[in-house]
């Protein structure tokens, strides 16, 4: 804790220090300089940022209110309160103040409820140095200092400076990450190469962006007063009941996919403009990306667990994968939601490029995920997958000709339809998902890949698994199958092996961590089990 700890008492001389001790004397020079250390406050630019952001509202919301013919005292009644931000954005701006010492970063913050918080200075895992449009024009920078805290929220774990001058927040980031040499002398291990814009259609995001565009303009007119719901929608309805049904669907899924497409390529631009990933001097890996909004996250080399190919079903079928980071202070589970930010080492890239450069950010001459021989699971992994898919196809058919019995002939229609669809994707995603099964042993690393509609390829550091789980489902125990899953500091903290027969499972675990098992395994000429 700080100098005042949360609790507001100060910290206590430690009991039965011995006068002339070399560590008491140092912990003594320590705390004085950080309560020698000065508070500093946060740029004051702020408040043009907020009162611009206040105006800019205001503006916004008379030009909606005019199109709407609204009151004239709703007009009254918006500025005042959006005119309270600056006030309120100049106090908060006041009573907040932070300090780097040689020991800690800390941070007193608040209005109402005041909030003293203190990082040491060793456990911070990263440093995010963001900046939106607003921000960029006046110059101004937000810091987010992560410890990798995996209890409470994610707001807990991050120290949140907002806002920084650009110059001040990047001298920051080369303080807590112990930065010691000039820009030049740094090792760029990727870039940015826009020949892989062709792989943005083929990301997830293109479906989603899709149909939130239709949602969003349907948002629009009911905003300006078109009232889709009265005129729109009963005109649309008109069309297609005189309009032939298969071309209109034809029509409507290729305009998505268009939608989807062009939004994916914009979302790829802005998030990846000038990607660059470095390596500096002291061996810590530094990502740099962002049109509107910049962003520069420090990953410390140490901090490395390993590395985590993933290739989503249209970015393999393109040829192209994602490379992130397992490191220690990623995983926690807020922070997964953000993991694309964070522990993302390459754009969606060619896969060979993504092999590259994560054999350079393990300092291997190859990666790990692509030299290992993959040992392959048996043929009861396939068969319960193929038991899923057919059970998932008997139950939406089954539902469907429930409904078409109670309702409309032309359900049934629809249900065996269904059903049969079901049967045939469902086979080829069973069929896909066991082949891409599979786990092996190469020098420092243990690797495990599973998935279909994201197939996962992961190499942990064998040093780095701190601990071993093996689950077997009721489902599991008549093929002998169990999911084997390794814990570790880094990344989701826990990576699986999935449906392996359990004495393969066992001898993966004890090759791969020898010491961990030992007083679980027996070991002899033909038998490999767990003790009761």
């Amino acid at each position: 804790m700080s100098a005042r700890g949360r609790n507001g008492t100060a910290d206590s001389p430690q009991a039965g220090a011995v006068p002339g001790d070399p560590t008491n004397a140092a912990q003594s020079g320590a705390g004085r300089a950080d309560a020698e250390a000065a508070w500093r406050r946060l740029d004051p630019r702020i408040i043009a940022v907020t009162s611009t952001g206040s105006g800019l509202l205001i503006i916004t919301a008379a030009v909606i209110m005019w199109w709407r013919d609204a009151p004239w005292w709703l007009h009254a009644a918006v500025p005042p309160p959006l005119l309270c931000f600056p006030v309120y954005e100049w106090w908060r701006w006041l009573k907040t103040t932070y300090r780097l010492t040689p020991e800690r970063i800390e941070l007193r913050t608040g209005v109402l409820v005041r909030s003293h918080r203190s990082i040491p200075r060793h456990r911070v895992r990263s440093v995010d140095v963001s900046a939106n449009p607003l921000r960029r024009i006046f110059g101004l920078s937000t810091v987010k200092v992560g410890t990798g805290h995996r209890v409470g929220s994610a707001d807990n774990a991050v120290l949140t400076l907002d806002a920084l001058s650009r110059r001040d927040a990047e001298t920051l980031r080369q303080d807590l990450v112990r930065r010691t040499a000039v820009e030049e002398d740094q090792d760029t291990i990727g870039r940015i190469d826009w020949k892989w814009l062709r792989y943005a259609p083929l990301s997830s995001w293109a479906v989603f962006l899709g149909l939130s565009a239709v949602g969003g303009t349907y948002e629009v007119l009911d905003t300006v007063g078109a009232d889709p719901d009265a005129v729109l929608i009963p005109q649309l309805f008109s069309w297609l009941s005189r309009a032939d049904l298969l071309p209109v669907i034809v029509l409507g899924l290729l305009g998505l996919v268009v939608v989807g497409a062009c939004g994916a390529t914009g979302l790829y631009v802005e998030m990846w403009w000038d990607f660059r990933l470095l390596r500096e001097p002291n061996g810590a890996l530094r990502a740099t990306r962002g049109l509107f909004v910049t962003r520069s996250v420090t990953l410390e080399e140490e901090r490395l667990r390993g590395m985590e190919i993933a290739e989503p079903l249209l970015l393999r079928w393109g040829g192209g994968a994602y490379t992130y980071a397992v490191a220690s202070g990623t995983g926690s589970a807020e922070e997964e939601i953000s993991s694309y930010v964070t522990s993302a080492m390459l754009p969606p890239a060619p896969l060979a490029e993504a092999h590259r450069v994560a054999a350079a950010v393990l300092r291997e001459e190859e990666d790990p995920t692509a030299s290992v021989r993959l040992v392959p699971h048996t043929r009861h992994a396939l068969l319960r997958r193929l038991r899923w898919a057919f059970f998932t196809g008997t139950g939406l058919g089954g539902l469907l000709v429930l409904l078409g019995v109670l309702l409309t002939d032309v359900l049934i229609h629809i249900g065996w339809t269904t059903a049969l669809v079901a049967y045939a994707a469902g086979a080829l995603f069973a069929r896909d998902a066991a082949r891409s099964l599979g786990h092996g042993v190469t020098g420092r690393y243990l690797v495990t890949r599973h998935g279909s509609v994201k197939r996962r390829t992961i190499a942990l550091r064998r040093d780095g698994v701190i601990g071993w789980n093996v689950t077997q489902w009721a489902w599991h125990r008549r093929s002998g199958l169990c999911t084997l899953t390794a814990t570790t500091a880094g990344g989701r903290g826990a990576y699986d092996v999935k449906d392996v027969l359990m004495p393969e499972g066992l001898r993966f675990a004890d090759e791969s961590v020898p010491i961990l098992l030992d007083h679980f395994v027996t070991r002899g000429q033909d038998r490999t089990g767990t003790a009761p």
